[in-house]
């Protein structure tokens, strides 16, 4: 029994040993005869056997086929964008796959050869065709793409409407996308020429400062406050600086400031050379009459009963407005701020006629609890007092007095 055993395992292991000789000896003749050797496929086609100008004809057929398609299809929220061959250059290396399939088992020493030609008519192995394309061209494409996804956050805003209603304009969420995974991520597809590259592309939201809801109580002007100047380079640093007003929200318990919101005076942001009054003595300078915008600003706030924080007179009264209701500002050196201790968000408007200024305060009638402000001055030009009055129904309840200001003759 165990020799009968015996003999089947060792007559098994003969048979195994002939089959591998006969293909390794057919391999060898295919090879003789020019042609791909045994075992070699190219991605599940077998293509042992063929010249080589066969194969190379094979490879330019699949490449033809390949490259009559989109090579890229983008997606994005049901839009969809493709990027052709052409687009990017992309070509198949024909020659270098032919060559590569042939030359196996063909180049290298004799016994080499046919110990590769053994190995692979048994293994198989497989020569894929690759292709090259122009890197430069895919970024531009998918910049190209890039350029539609993209969007700006836009604020929601609330304009005041010259009947004393309201126009509000939603948000707009913002997108921002980075191309460069994305191109990082078909580098490897495309070099192996599977086509079509399908690509979802996923932006990023990007929130705006002010979302609806941040103005949805808004139902009032809580105060305004208006000067006038003339035109020319003072009033177009005034336009200037208030423009950077426009639409600022400032939200419960927090506290403004210009300098912060406008930013320095400069030539270099668009400010010119005007008026101004540096250590108690006039000259002129970068950004002259921006006080005047912080002065417009200080007046409004008090009428819509929020709370200065920090305010500094100018050397002399101010002619724009009446004495000890200036508020002076000096880039890196004098500010003015002011803190919305309501319990909603405020938000300024400005309307500039070209000689004329108003800021407006927006917020929420019911914060004020009824009231209505007003503000009275006492006392000297050079020494004024300033009160706010609080009033209910056109009787004063409260008489807050805020500061007295000492100027010099």
């Amino acid at each position: 029994m165990n020799v009968s055993w015996w003999k089947i395992s060792l007559l098994s292991v003969i048979i195994m040993a002939a089959a591998v000789v006969v293909a390794g000896l057919t391999s060898i003749t295919t090879a003789n005869q020019d042609r791909v050797i045994m075992g070699v496929q190219s991605d599940g086609t077998t293509i042992a056997g063929m010249t080589y100008d066969e194969v190379r004809s094979y490879y330019a057929k699949t490449a033809h086929g390949k490259l009559s398609r989109p090579a890229v299809v983008a997606s994005c929220d049901n839009k969809t964008w493709k990027i052709n061959p052409q687009d990017i250059n992309l070509q198949a290396d024909v020659e270098q796959a032919a060559r590569a399939a042939y030359s196996i088992g063909r180049d290298g020493s004799p016994i080499a050869n046919i110990i590769t030609q053994l190995r692979i008519a048994i293994t198989g192995t497989n020569v894929p065709l690759t292709g090259t394309y122009d890197e430069d061209k895919l970024q531009v494409a998918l910049a190209q793409i890039k350029g539609q996804i993209e969007r700006n956050p836009v604020n929601a805003a609330i304009q005041l409407q010259p009947g004393g209603t309201f126009k509000r304009s939603p948000a707009v969420i913002g997108r921002t996308i980075d191309m460069q995974p994305v191109a990082e991520s078909l580098a490897p597809k495309l070099q192996a020429l599977q086509l079509t590259v399908q690509a979802e592309l996923t932006p990023t939201d990007t929130a705006p400062a002010i979302v609806d809801s941040d103005l949805s109580a808004i139902d009032t002007v809580l105060g305004s406050y208006t000067t006038q100047y003339a035109p020319g380079d003072r009033g177009d640093n005034i336009t200037l600086a208030a423009n950077h007003l426009q639409g600022v929200l400032v939200r419960s318990q927090a506290t403004f400031s210009f300098n912060d919101t406008v930013g320095p005076r400069s030539r270099a942001n668009g400010f010119k050379d005007a008026g101004v009054i540096i250590d108690g003595k006039h000259a002129i300078d970068s950004g002259g009459g921006v006080c005047q915008v912080s002065s417009t600003l200080y007046n409004a706030i008090l009428l819509a009963g929020l709370t200065s924080v920090e305010r500094q007179a100018h050397f002399f009264p101010s002619a724009y407005c009446p004495p000890g209701r200036d508020a002076t500002v000096a880039d890196n050196l004098i500010d003015f701020k002011f803190r919305n201790q309501l319990p909603h968000p405020v938000c300024l408007q400005v309307s500039n006629t070209g000689s004329s200024l108003t800021i407006y305060v927006l917020g929420t009638r019911a914060d004020l609890g009824g009231d209505t402000l007003s503000l009275e001055n006492t006392g000297s030009r050079q020494s004024p007092s300033i009160y706010r009055l609080w009033l209910q129904n056109g009787t004063v309840i409260e008489r807050e007095f805020l500061h007295t200001d000492h100027y010099e003759a």
